[in-house]
């Protein structure tokens, strides 16, 4: 999967959006005949603009490294607002999967579709196309359920994608519907950005027939997991997906009393680590309209919290009290952060400083699958390193513009010691504001830019503290 260009996290707050060519991946792309039965997928790509876009695709076959294998197609044009059909997306007699890249405009679908040996679709069932959005992140548990085998006679596939940059180890255990385990847990490791298809766990059901059998599945890499269940005589055929679950930011219509965006309750997380914050509670409505920070000469606080993000309200700004024409040497800013669940193996963003011009001091980003730090100073300047970011965590946050130094640095903190920093040099060590100009910092994100950069939802903030020195 191609990785973006950081354009500036100014960007990524904003209503901005930087080119970028996405990537997605169909889970199973098949050509094979079996019997009387030929077995294909078929991907339709569509365009809802104005103008032309492009895609390539690379067949990646199955148990084949896909970093290392895999050739590119020549660029395909979609014409405007029209449909391209993708057929014979695998070799004949192979199967893996399609990897397709290309204007992020574009939608796509799949399916697989048995056809007899005179050219009639005997069954078809939808594919999903995995992409950042319903990819599973590492070390997640997901289901699939309903694998059955009935008299009538059912051929299981268990499919696994890696879609890591290493070798993914995964484990799967199948359970019956009286919640009895069947046989041990299997192992597996499946190559980078790679598709595995196994007879296990399946195979420990034995001949036995059965119904709504459970597979629970885990890697260490970024994955998507499935079962493909198909007829003997092609007849029936689906494609079963990891199952969706109850942790869900809806609430129940009668519930709701003319708010569609506030939980009903239930465990919103509590502060697993014992720092400071807002203590973890189960109400994560934000603060009313009216509340506000606490702004004296060249300060702000807001204790308490003052954002927990989530769908139509995960971003917050406040302008800094400055006064005009006075120079400051530097602005620090500390807040608590609970880090709930990553919303992408992707990037997070958490909080910025900018001024009204288009100057952005600093913004911090947070990579989910790579526990990434990416600071970003402005100007295309970055520094990146790996720190020790959980789920589920609370952390307290630091960060530090410093005019005379012309540094910009990062400090996370837990129970009071610091446990990761980063920094760089500022880009704009101008920390002064004149006439109409303001600097403002801000938290969390307004929408998922480009399909790669996500506001944090279920996170919290709390207990702001903004202090400006003058020289």
């Amino acid at each position: 999967m191609r990785k973006p260009v950081v354009l500036g996290f100014l960007a990524l707050l904003a209503s901005f959006v930087p080119a970028f060519a996405g990537t997605v991946y169909v889970p199973l792309a098949t050509q094979q005949q079996i019997g009387d039965v030929l077995y294909r997928t078929e991907v339709v790509v569509s365009n809802p603009g104005n103008v032309s876009r492009r895609f390539t695709t690379a067949f990646i076959p199955t148990g084949r490294n896909g970093v290392q294998a895999g050739r590119t197609s020549q660029a395909i044009s979609v014409l405007p607002n029209g449909t391209f059909l993708l057929t014979n997306v695998a070799p004949a007699g192979q199967e893996g999967i399609l990897e397709i890249s290309g204007a992020p405009q574009l939608a796509i679908s799949a399916r697989v579709e048995a056809v007899s040996r005179s050219g009639q679709i005997l069954a078809s069932t939808p594919v999903p196309v995995i992409g950042s959005e319903n990819l599973i992140p590492k070390n997640e548990i997901v289901q699939i359920q309903g694998i059955e085998r009935t008299a009538r006679g059912t051929v299981q596939r268990f499919g696994l994608l890696n879609l890591g940059a290493r070798d993914a180890q995964c484990s799967a255990l199948a359970f019956q519907v009286s919640g009895a385990p069947v046989g041990n847990a299997a192992r597996f490791t499946v190559q980078a950005r790679s598709h595995a298809a196994f007879a296990a766990p399946l195979a420990a059901l034995g001949s036995a027939l059965f119904t709504d059998v459970r597979v629970e599945v885990t890697c260490n890499q970024p994955f998507y997991a499935y079962a493909l269940q198909v007829a003997a005589d092609g007849g029936a055929l689906s494609f079963l997906a990891p199952s969706g679950s109850l942790e869900s930011r809806l609430g129940a219509a009668a519930d709701l009393r003319g708010d569609d965006d506030t939980p009903t309750g239930g465990d919103q997380g509590g502060d697993d680590n014992g720092g400071n914050g807002n203590g973890g509670g189960s109400d994560d409505t934000n603060p009313p309209a009216g509340s506000g920070p606490v702004a004296g000469q060249d300060s702000l606080s807001y204790p308490g919290l003052f954002l927990a993000a989530k769908r139509g309200d995960s971003y917050r700004a406040f302008d800094l009290p400055l006064r005009p024409g006075v120079r400051y040497k530097r602005i620090t800013v500390d807040f608590d952060l609970y880090l709930n669940k990553w919303q992408t193996p992707l990037f997070h963003g958490i909080t910025a400083l900018r001024r009204n011009d288009r100057t952005l001091y600093y913004g911090l980003i947070v990579r989910g699958d790579r526990n990434k730090t990416v600071l970003d100073l402005g100007r295309d300047q970055l520094e990146r390193v790996e720190g020790p970011w959980r789920q589920r965590s609370q952390y307290h946050i630091r960060m530090e513009a410093d005019a005379q130094t012309r540094t910009v640095t990062f400090q996370m903190f837990q129970g009071g010691r610091v446990v990761h920093r980063l920094s760089g040099r500022m880009t704009t060590p101008d920390l002064s504001v004149t006439g109409q100009q303001k600097i403002r910092v801000d938290f969390g994100g307004t929408k998922v830019a480009d399909g790669a950069y996500f506001p944090p939802y279920g996170w919290r903030y709390s207990n702001l503290t903004v202090r400006a020195e003058p020289f």
